[in-house]
């Protein structure tokens, strides 16, 4: 039996066979990748591992073990119960497609099509910014507060800017059920994927999405929100040039640069954001390594805010800025 995967550059491939393997082989045919004989988990895993070990992969194993699980419709632990077990055609030709994208360096969350966050999973697309486990502290933050305000306000009102597959609104929204929940995004397919997500989950089917971008959003009037979040870009244009090939060839640039210093969404939006706030209300920012002071003097400069404080994520690092409304 013969599988062919899709086609590409036979100048950028390199295939290593394990040696000793008889059953089952894999070479270049006229610019395609080829896999023929059987193929077991074993040899599956251990394939694709050391193709992705040899196109510079940080976590070989991990990766081929959750590409081949999720080819097989499997967890991880379960595909090492039947190391034997022969991949169907289909399988191997979905395992095969799936590792020669990974080579190529694209996120695994985008291969998949999706990731879990905050114990919910999330439909992903290259359109969207993958969701990265820091901004955790931001969705805690926020859920935090919001339950606080719950207690004297209802519904809570929340703004967030730059919702992106909407992984916040709608982890925030499955932990507050009082909440009434404004998501923008300057990107119609951003927008798109966010409530695709939102009916994916209990609790958050009554988001509103809306497209603008961040000062568009910051336009309202005579409607004062509890909560206005965002975990905007904050990446500098330097910081941009030492980044994975994971990030720099595969997600969108818009979401994760902003300028030259890497705060310009800061210096846009904080200096207005407290005219959307009610008295008592919070704003919350995820902030990158470094700037957690640079972002608390904006806000303190704004003289609208009675506490600034800020929270480190899990590794340590100054990850969410939040000031209360006078």
């Amino acid at each position: 039996m013969r599988l062919v995967s899709e086609h590409f550059s036979t100048a950028s491939l390199h295939v290593g066979i394990p040696t000793g393997s008889h059953d089952h082989f894999i070479h270049h045919q006229k610019g395609y990748l080829v896999l023929e004989g059987k193929v077991t988990i074993s040899y599956a895993l251990q394939w694709g591992s050391e193709q992705l070990k040899a196109s510079g992969v940080e976590t070989p194993q991990l990766d081929a073990e959750v590409l081949l699980a999720h080819c097989l419709h499997l967890d991880r632990t379960t595909i090492y119960l039947s190391p034997g077990r022969c991949l169907s055609q289909e399988e191997r030709m979905n395992y095969l497609r799936s590792v020669e994208r990974r080579r190529r360096r694209e996120p695994v969350a985008y291969i998949m099509g999706g990731k879990e966050f905050h114990s919910l999973q999330f439909k992903l697309t290259p359109a969207v910014l993958i969701p990265r486990p820091e901004t955790e502290t931001l969705v805690e933050e926020t859920v935090r507060e919001g339950r606080a305000l719950a207690k004297r306000r209802h519904p809570v009102r929340m703004l967030e800017l730059g919702t992106g597959s909407g992984s916040i609104a709608v982890s925030v929204a499955h932990e507050i059920s009082a909440l009434s929940l404004i998501a923008t995004d300057s990107s119609l397919e951003a927008v798109k994927v966010a409530r695709e997500n939102s009916l994916l989950h209990k609790g958050a089917s009554h988001i509103l999405f809306v497209v603008a971008d961040y000062l568009h959003a910051l336009t309202v009037k005579h409607y004062f929100f509890d909560l206005v979040v965002s975990n905007p870009p904050y990446l500098s244009t330097a910081d941009w040039e030492k980044v994975a090939p994971e990030i720099a060839q595969y997600e969108p640039y818009s979401a994760l640069v902003a300028g030259d210093d890497g705060v310009e969404f800061y210096r846009a939006v904080v200096p207005d954001a407290g005219r959307l706030l009610g008295s008592g209300g919070w704003l919350l920012l995820e902030v990158g390594r470094g700037q957690a002071e640079a972002v608390s003097a904006m806000i303190k400069d704004t003289g609208d805010f009675i506490q600034i404080l800020s929270v480190k994520d899990l590794a340590g690092i100054p990850r969410v800025v939040k000031a209360q409304k006078k």
